[in-house]
């Protein structure tokens, strides 16, 4: 606690190293940080501490990987690596989350998950993981749901949820742990199914090898699914991401790949404008083979 008062100590670290501040707790009357005062609630407001209140017990791995990121923190070349997904989840699912990445790393799917990458400033961590990943994995349960939907704004899920719609809305995929949660109609609810709207979840309700593959492939899916170019229509961002016809994995990823605008997106255009103009209760859509009629009709 002395540490509260000693401003000029503090502050002179905190100037020279600024993002390599690394908090270390040895007082247990610490471990809430919204009582922190003075110096260390200046310079280290939410920065992510390791307990070492009991060295016995304390977790000396835990140190020296939060060093190791304090590290890679200031320095650039050290600080790019990118991520094909961000797993957020509630932490009474923590362990299974683990599981869970640890299963998509063995098929090729290198994970941000909060135990191997969250270091210093937590706002900032989560940021920077989401923004680096390319697909943003929501493990749903209704504690994640009720989080999302209480709207606390210091919870860190649904600082994750509200920026990664923000930032990746068409590179959401959400992986269902609790059979309510495999019914986006009627087990969804508030924010959780607004910011969620059209998405179809992966049933994870059991861990299966069949389960894991399904959401490997989801994944690789999304990740190969063209961005929607920020000129389109909010109608049109919606259904963008879902123009995948087959239940083949592979050959709808390879559909995926061979999309380019003027093909599949005409259909989008004129479907948009119908909508629009609200001239006609009909909508025919006639073309050759492969131009995607299946893929909007199965969709609607």
């Amino acid at each position: 606690m002395a540490l509260q008062d000693n401003w000029k100590l503090v502050e002179a670290v905190a100037r020279v190293l600024p993002n390599a501040l690394v908090p270390i707790l040895i007082d247990d009357t610490m471990y809430e940080q919204k009582d922190w005062k003075g110096a260390i609630a200046w310079y280290m407001p939410n920065l992510l501490y390791v307990d070492f209140c009991d060295p016995v017990k304390a977790n000396i791995h835990a140190i020296m990987a939060q060093v190791d990121a304090a590290r890679v923190r200031v320095s650039p070349a050290l600080n790019s690596k990118e991520f094909h997904f961000f797993v957020s989840h509630e932490w009474g699912v923590h362990d299974k989350a683990i599981d869970i990445a640890q299963k998509l790393r063995d098929k090729g799917l290198e994970a941000w998950l909060d135990d191997n990458e969250m270091s210093g400033s937590t706002d900032e961590s989560m940021a920077t993981g989401i923004e680096k990943s390319k697909v943003f994995l929501i493990l749903a349960t209704k504690r994640y749901m009720e989080k999302i939907n209480k709207g606390d704004r210091l919870d860190n899920c649904l600082k994750e949820f509200e920026y990664a719609g923000k930032q990746n809305a068409d590179r959401i995929v959400v992986a269902a742990l609790e059979p309510a949660m495999t019914k986006p109609a009627t087990g969804w609810t508030g924010q959780f199914q607004l910011g969620l709207l059209r998405q179809k979840p992966v049933d994870l309700t059991e861990l299966s090898d069949e389960a894991i593959e399904r959401l490997a492939n989801t994944i690789h899916m999304r990740i190969s699914t063209p961005e929607a170019s920020s000129d389109l229509t909010p109608l049109m961002r919606d259904i963008y991401p879902r123009l995948n016809p087959c239940s083949s994995e592979a050959w709808a990823k390879a559909k995926a790949e061979n999309f380019t605008l003027g093909t599949r997106s005409w259909i989008v255009d004129e479907l948009c404008k119908w909508y629009s103009d609200k001239k006609s209760a009909v909508f025919i859509l006639v073309g050759d083979g492969g131009v995607g009629k299946s893929v909007i009709m199965a969709e609607l």
